[in-house]
């Protein structure tokens, strides 16, 4: 038989695994409004949040009480998870998102200066292929101006004839 003092120090306890219960609720929230999960994905993130939270709950447990399930357990998880929502929440989920718009920025500054380094990396063989192709896109420009010209003389001598080049039988597409 459990003293009552025990028992109330395993009270305790499950009020507090309550409230970190509800505190991994919130915090996974939060990570599925960041990362805009789809149908799909929230149902997997619920499974596995659940599946986790459970586990973690059971360990607690058996560091609290050995694993007893009795009423007052019950009673501890659900009024430790109604006193961090009365009284944490808010607040927490307000630092849980200052927590992910500082990640955001600071993964969308680190994006910024890898995409520096990479341009800075790259521009010496920028500079190269440029050099190379110069001549080659040069030569396109001058051809290609002769070229416009040459079919618009062609155009003017054969007075603009279209000849009708018939399709074989194979070519075809099918009546529908």
């Amino acid at each position: 038989m459990e003293s009552l003092l025990s028992q109330l120090r395993a009270f305790f306890m499950t009020i507090g695994i309550g409230i970190i219960a509800a505190f991994g609720y919130d915090y996974y929230r939060a990570v599925r409004r960041a990362v805009k999960l789809k149908k799909t994905g929230a149902f997997l993130g619920d499974l596995i949040f659940w599946l986790v939270t459970t586990v973690m709950v059971f360990a607690l447990l058996l560091l609290a009480n050995w694993g007893e399930m009795r009423m007052y357990v019950l009673l501890g998880l659900g009024l430790g998870a109604l006193l961090y929502f009365y009284l944490f929440s808010k607040s927490m989920r307000r630092l849980i998102g200052i927590k992910f718009y500082i990640l955001y920025r600071l993964g969308h500054y680190f994006v910024l200066i890898i995409s520096y380094i990479w341009n800075a990396v790259c521009a010496p063989f920028r500079f190269v292929i440029m050099l190379i192709t110069y001549p080659f896109r040069y030569c396109r420009l001058v051809f290609g101006k002769l070229s416009r010209r040459l079919k618009a003389v062609g155009k003017n001598l054969a007075g603009g004839v279209k000849v009708k080049i018939p399709r074989l039988a194979f070519w075809k597409k099918p009546k529908q």
